[in-house]
């Protein structure tokens, strides 16, 4: 897989992108970087942006989307026209993926959860949406990739596993989030869990999210929260390992550096040095940045 800064602050719109964004990523040591999606921008605009990446030698990672799902239908019109055109500008730049929500019947929040989100009927509903962009995504070569929790109507490795078998195009994928997904008898033991999901999904998974996990305790409940890297539990090395079964083009994406008073590229420098340092202790080498999803398929 290929390191990737998924959280990048590189997004819209697109016409007055300051270049010091682009080169901040880069000085870290970051050669892929996620991307908010200006679905206004203009060839032009699109133009200036890969002229950007080009410059410092950088490729771009997944796109983010946003949600085309909501229960009202007649909303649920308008996000999934709006995510016709993320595709499209996603595919110009040159984005393997777009980051989208996983789904949710609850009318006010399309991360959260909702007593119906999962039943087997709103599941339906989320895949049927997903069909309708299907050929969308072939056109623009990118693939549609959720990024699911214990709550949304994607909701384990198994739902994951239908969502994508039921679709069949290579155009549908799911992301992994280690994090969203730990419960109590897996943040002990993530480095397992991890085997376990690659060994289940294999290459359903597009992108790996990549942060880490606490349990915080407070009298008789226990909290399992996001961390900042490398002050947790999750078990980064197996998952490292875990990377190399599935297809190369595809990003190891680290996010959420949300750190309260952390300046964000200290944080995005503290989190590359981290990783990269598990990587050298192991001897495990990132996929070229340049081995794009287009590359690898016409190798």
């Amino acid at each position: 897989m290929r390191l990737c800064l998924n959280d990048s602050l590189i997004g819209p719109p697109y016409r007055t992108l300051p270049e010091e964004k682009v080169k901040i990523v880069h000085d870290i040591g970051f050669r892929v970087a996620g991307i908010g999606i200006d679905i206004n921008a203009s060839d032009e605009d699109i133009r200036r942006v890969k002229n950007l990446f080009a410059k410092y030698s950088m490729e771009f990672g997944p796109g983010a989307g946003g949600s085309y799902f909501d229960p009202d239908p007649t909303v649920r019109r308008k996000m999934t026209e709006r995510t016709k055109k993320v595709l499209e500008i996603a595919g110009k730049l040159g984005c393997p993926t777009i980051r989208v929500a996983g789904g949710s019947m609850n009318p006010n929040d399309r991360w959260m959860h909702y007593p119906d989100n999962h039943t087997q009927k709103a599941f339906d509903l989320f895949v049927e949406s997903t069909r309708e962009l299907v050929p969308y995504a072939e056109e623009a070569r990118v693939a549609i990739c959720p990024e699911t929790t214990q709550w949304t109507m994607i909701n384990g490795p198994q739902r994951m596993r239908e969502f994508v078998d039921r679709l069949d195009t290579k155009y549908a994928g799911v992301g992994f989030d280690f994090v969203n997904h730990m419960t109590y008898d897996r943040v002990y033991n993530s480095g397992r869990f991890a085997r376990q999901v690659v060994g289940e999904l294999g290459d359903r998974i597009c992108v790996f999210h990549v942060k880490d996990v606490i349990v915080r305790e407070k009298h008789l409940v226990s909290h399992i929260d996001e961390t900042p890297m490398g002050t947790g539990l999750l078990d980064h090395e197996a998952i490292i390992e875990a990377s190399k079964y599935l297809e190369p083009w595809k990003t190891f994406s680290l996010e959420h550096f949300n750190e309260s008073g952390v300046p964000r590229d200290k944080q995005w420098k503290r989190g590359y040095d981290y990783i990269q340092g598990i990587a050298n202790r192991i001897g495990h080498r990132w996929t070229d940045p340049k081995l794009t999803r287009t590359r690898w398929d016409t190798k």
